[in-house]
């Protein structure tokens, strides 16, 4: 990630905006805030708190499950949530990193949160593909299985991932799931949907209750991914720097790099964006229920349940009675908003 000149750099002799007495370290230049390292880190965790309440994303007994995959986002989530519910005695924090089945990537992240939500003393669980579906995102790579079925890696990995971060919190027993979906990345998919012509568009990182449902949250939803990096530096924060070696095929990356170059240059568009989209979506039409899973969805199967599907299918591994509820193959359109 890049960082203009004049975000970090003291700024000129004047005093942090927040405390008057401390040297900025950061102008946030969409409020023309200059912050001292300590502000700015009380500052993060504030904006977080006041987007919780602003959207009513958890609730004071939640038992809440972080989706920790080992990077910037997701750490710093879990720490500043960790900070966040330290008012609330009757809520619960729980790490949980889904292990895809990427050879000598993902492990290195499971580690990595392991060993940081220890030191959080934040209860810590790994789950995977494995574990769940019977076979790996690199199995599947492998054997060309993504090109016979017309999607790439990170669509596999994008919709499978979801429905496994649901099967953990059932059996876990949490009432969320936080996710570390920073600003850049609501908007991201809001305009992933919009280009690929989705027409019940539905509301990103917002508490959406159902029955059999665990509700899905974003509390960073409202902070740039840049100030979220800023914050886990000063933090002290470890998070794995490496990439996934599939990010480079999906759209949603070519995307998220546009974005964040036009961000640099306009600082406050992406909050022009959110503000603008949001106010034009529409209630959430009543959905049906998957009838593998249960999930709501708009179909008889949900996507993940007939990816999944098809791709037991593909390996050879599909049971008589799961083949009944496999329809047809997937298509790439029907998974990129997804990934």
């Amino acid at each position: 990630m890049s960082w203009d000149s004049a975000e970090l750099k003291p700024c000129n002799g004047r005093k942090c905006t927040f405390c008057g007495a401390r040297t900025p370290i950061y102008y946030r230049r969409y409020s023309g805030e200059m912050l001292c390292s300590t502000c700015f880190k009380k500052n993060i965790v504030e904006r977080v708190r006041r987007t919780i309440s602003r959207y009513d994303l958890l609730r004071p007994d939640d038992r809440i499950m972080v989706a920790a995959s080992g990077g910037k986002d997701s750490l710093a989530l879990l720490k500043i949530l960790q900070i966040i519910e330290a008012d609330f005695p009757k809520s619960e924090l729980i790490a949980v990193t889904i292990d895809e089945g990427i050879g000598g990537y993902r492990e290195r992240a499971a580690e990595l949160v392991e060993r940081f939500a220890s030191s959080l003393g934040i209860p810590f669980y790994k789950m995977g593909f494995e574990e769940f579906y019977g076979f790996t995102l690199s199995e599947v790579v492998e054997a060309g299985i993504h090109r016979r079925l017309g999607v790439n890696p990170c669509t596999i990995c994008g919709v499978l991932r979801r429905k496994a971060l649901s099967l953990a919190a059932r059996k876990l027993g949490a009432t969320v799931i936080a996710t570390a979906h920073t600003l850049d990345d609501v908007v991201n998919t809001y305009l992933l949907n919009l280009l690929k012509g989705e027409r019940n568009i539905k509301p990103v990182g917002l508490r959406r209750e159902g029955e059999g449902v665990v509700p899905r949250v974003a509390p960073l939803r409202l902070i740039p991914e840049r100030e979220i990096a800023l914050y886990a530096y000063l933090e002290g924060i470890p998070f794995q720097s490496e990439t996934c070696p599939y990010t480079h095929s999906s759209m949603r990356d070519r995307i998220r790099n546009f974005m964040a170059w036009y961000a640099a240059h306009k600082p406050e568009a992406l909050y022009a964006f959110l503000k603008n989209f949001e106010r034009m979506l529409k209630p959430p039409k009543a959905e049906n229920r998957c009838a593998i899973c249960g999930e709501p969805t708009s179909r008889r199967i949900c996507r993940a349940c007939e990816l999944e599907l098809a791709i037991k299918r593909a390996l050879g591994r599909l049971d008589p009675d799961e083949a009944e509820g496999l329809e047809r193959e997937p298509h790439v359109g029907d998974y990129e908003e997804e990934a």
